[in-house]
């Protein structure tokens, strides 16, 4: 009798330490309005710090995996702040992971920081290259990469000034444009162990979205060897891996009738040959497939069978190599709505004049309605039909982890993406003020999971209804490794050109 009163004495003394050193209702206790108050002081009282580290990954517009000064201002902003920075994540030089904080939840922020091919441009309203031919950012990464660092950072002051207990990550990603780093920090684990991700993406317009609206994407470099011959003296001694590429071209039109609407294929022939009087022994073709998850292995095998249709007809041998691959974006419901919440509290941002008209300016020179900036918030359901459409690396992501993308408003309404325009508007006062909404809303998000469990719990149980059904098994192959060198010559080309217009970090 004595021995069971002591065990239960024993065991409610150790509930009583478990619940004094794991106060579960922790987060229950936050002042959600405060906080969030001090979040969005934070944001405003810190925006110096943010403007000018985007502006200066602006006037850096590094391509993929080439984002060395990128990452290094990126870097130094978050270890100003208090967050440890841990480089050269999954063999990337330009990778990164900065944390901050102890426990759970675990709560992260992705950032991307690269720039697109020929899109250099200056601040104004008509097309006007800083350094003709230049990289520019086209996608708005510069703001991209500093607001989810910027949301981190502000959630970080606000946690530790309420001793709100849960870890923060930066996920630093290069190349989301080309060699596409997300699936290779997924495939090495760097996501696991993480509650929730954050995702921002500048746009025109200030949106939240919920369910798969991308598509699945193999990226394919196909090469066909034959044999060289004189095509006028002796074209039979030759084997042409132009006809090869030509028939897999024919094959792939063919077979597009018997597909799934749901299904892009596209392609290129990147090197076609030396000379007409050769016959071709060498040919590469870029190929791109795409599909809905369900349906993209299937594509993917009868695009195959196309390709050895051209080298079987032609005589030629064949080689397909993996560049990249990842699965669709599937973005999550509850956390989706959550940030909804948040863009509606944290509102638009107040344009000025000047800025009005500067938008109006640009949409007349794309021959676009004069309709300004944003002005109104959207939610976009999961599509009722998925009919395909454009991809993105954070799908990869979206199955290990559950995420949802705040898309900020940060440019004129109906430029599009990956033009000078995205460029303009995100070395100026527009995309500032977008950034630093889409900061306050994805900082104000995670106090909100951090003060409910029950809100996280939710979250959770929607993506392990969704992994149930499509779990994650990557595309890529083992062996394949992110291709740093896509610009190893590129860059080193523009650099000198582009330095006596880099903008300082001042920090």
């Amino acid at each position: 009798m004595c021995s069971q009163r002591a065990r239960r004495a024993g065991l409610v003394g150790l509930l009583f330490m478990m619940t004094v050193c794991f106060p579960v209702t922790a987060a229950a206790q936050v002042d959600v309005s405060s906080a969030k108050n001090q979040i969005y002081a934070f944001l405003d009282g810190n925006s110096g710090d943010f403007i000018s580290t985007a502006d200066a990954i602006w006037s850096y517009a590094e391509l993929g995996f080439q984002e060395f000064k990128s990452a290094e201002a990126l870097k130094k902003l978050l270890e100003k702040h208090g967050f440890a920075v841990e480089t050269g994540v999954a063999g990337m030089p330009t990778a990164m992971v900065a944390t901050w904080g102890e426990g759970t939840p675990v709560i992260g922020f992705t950032g991307e920081y690269d720039a697109l091919p020929g899109l250099s441009q200056k601040t104004v309203a008509h097309k006007d290259p800083v350094v003709s031919g230049a990289p520019g950012h086209g996608c708005g990464h510069n703001l991209l990469g500093t607001t989810g660092a910027a949301a981190a950072i502000a959630l970080k002051h606000v946690m530790e000034a309420n001793k709100i207990p849960g870890t923060l990550k930066f996920f630093g990603c290069p190349a989301e444009e080309s060699g596409s780093a997300k699936i290779f920090l997924a495939r090495d684990g760097i996501f696991n162990g993480t509650d929730v991700i954050l995702d921002n993406h500048p746009g025109d317009n200030f949106e939240s979205e919920s369910g798969a609206h991308t598509s699945a994407l193999k990226l394919l470099n196909i090469t066909f060897t034959g044999k060289a011959a004189h095509a006028g003296s002796a074209p039979w001694d030759g084997k042409s891996a132009a006809d090869a590429a030509a028939i897999m071209g024919v094959a792939i039109e063919h077979l597009r009738e018997h597909l799934y609407f749901t299904h892009r294929i596209h392609y290129i022939v990147q090197q076609g040959g030396a000379w007409p009087n050769i016959v071709p022994d060498k040919v590469v073709v870029i190929a791109y497939v795409r599909d809905s998850d369900e349906r993209l292995p299937d594509t993917y095998e009868k695009v195959l069978n196309c390709i050895k249709a051209g080298a079987l007809a032609s005589g030629c041998e064949y080689n397909v190599e993996v560049v990249k691959a990842y699965h669709q974006k599937h973005s999550n419901d509850a956390l989706a709505k959550l940030i909804f919440e948040n863009m509606k509290q944290v509102g638009l941002p107040e344009w000025t004049e000047e800025e009005q008209a500067f938008a109006k300016e640009m949409q007349k020179n794309f021959e676009k309605k004069e309709t300004g900036l944003p002005d109104e918030f959207t939610f976009t359901p999961p599509p009722a039909v998925f009919t395909g459409g454009g991809s993105t690396d954070v799908g990869e992501i979206s199955l290990i982890v559950p995420v949802a993308t705040v898309n900020t408003p940060c440019r004129a309404k109906g430029i599009a993406g990956h033009s000078w325009g995205v460029v303009a508007s995100g070395g100026m006062s527009i995309g500032h003020k977008g950034m630093i909404v889409g900061a306050k809303t994805l900082a104000a998000t995670a106090i909100d999971i951090l003060a409910s469990p029950e809100t996280l719990e939710k979250i959770k149980a929607e993506f392990d209804e969704l992994t149930q059904k499509t779990p994650y098994i990557p595309y890529v192959p083992k062996e394949v490794g992110p291709s740093l060198d896509l610009f190893e010559q590129e860059m080193p080309k523009w650099r000198p050109l582009m330095e006596p217009f880099y903008k300082e970090q001042k920090l």
